[in-house]
């Protein structure tokens, strides 16, 4: 009887233990194009080139073709998650452009595995024209892809393309993206700011938040923390110099949550 009782135990916690792994075990990721390119690059294909500039407000991606193409770095960088952890990408961004017989042109995401330019797949998205404020689109990564592919395996980084009838030198303003899973426990908490910049830092990054900042740590993809320190103040600046050309975490304490982010340093 008490082994039995024991068991019972033990399967409903190992249960309990599962569901929070399943629900809680992924954060979202977030790329917030307000005063950095968070890492992002322009595609190296002569006929994908574009330009990117980090604005207060968004990134401006500079068209020098009709199929401009950005990354979320180059094929270094993974995001060492699977196809199967998040289902939605959300990406907010303002076209101002006119296309002349196409009112509502496709723009593209990609999803990209690691090592390689060569896409898995490809989801289009049609986007407003003559915009005068920023949209957000969503993309489910659960529909079908582009020609008919399948969307499986290990995903390193993502990439977007500007709307489709954009011309040489006309520029496409993206201010945020998020990647998450529409199936985990929501917990409510409060909204936080959180900017770094610039992305890749090469020297210096610089931290503002809406919330007291608390302690800063940064740690290499090995979690040895490299630097700490404690602003206690909205704003700071980080020496970054003495870390090497590589990808680290950046972990921010404000108002008793831990939020992380990824930065790459560069000389």
């Amino acid at each position: 009887m008490i082994k039995t009782i024991f068991d019972n135990s033990y399967t409903f916690c190992a249960l309990i233990c599962f569901i929070f792994l399943v629900f809680y075990s992924h954060e979202q990721i977030e790329y917030n194009w307000q005063n950095s390119k968070e890492g992002w690059v322009s595609a190296s294909e002569s006929n994908n080139g574009c330009q990117l500039f980090a604005q207060p407000e968004s990134m401006a991606m500079r068209a020098f073709n009709e199929t401009p193409i950005m990354r979320s770095g180059n094929q270094q960088v993974d995001l060492g998650i699977d196809a199967t952890t998040y289902n939605r990408v959300e990406i907010t961004l303002k076209n101002p452009n006119i296309s002349g017989q196409n009112p509502n042109p496709n723009a593209i995401l990609f999803a990209y595995p690691p090592g390689s330019n060569d896409k898995i797949c490809s989801w289009k998205f049609a986007v407003d024209t003559g915009m005068t404020e920023y949209v957000t689109y969503t993309i489910d990564l659960e529909s079908t892809p582009d020609n008919n592919d399948v969307f499986e395996g290990p995903v390193a980084r993502f990439g977007l393309r500007a709307p489709w009838g954009v011309m040489n030198l006309d520029t496409v303003y993206w201010k945020k993206m998020e990647i998450y899973n529409s199936n985990q426990v929501q917990i409510p908490e409060q909204k936080i700011y959180l900017n770094t910049f610039p992305n890749p830092s090469n020297g210096h990054l610089f931290i503002e938040s809406n919330e007291l900042i608390e302690e800063v740590k940064i740690s290499d993809l090995t979690g040895r923390v490299m630097i700490q320190t404690t602003p206690l103040n909205n704003k700071c600046q980080i020496e970054t110099s003495q870390l090497s050309n590589d990808i680290y975490f950046l972990h921010c304490l404000v108002q008793e949550q831990w939020i992380k982010k990824k930065f790459i340093s560069t000389h």
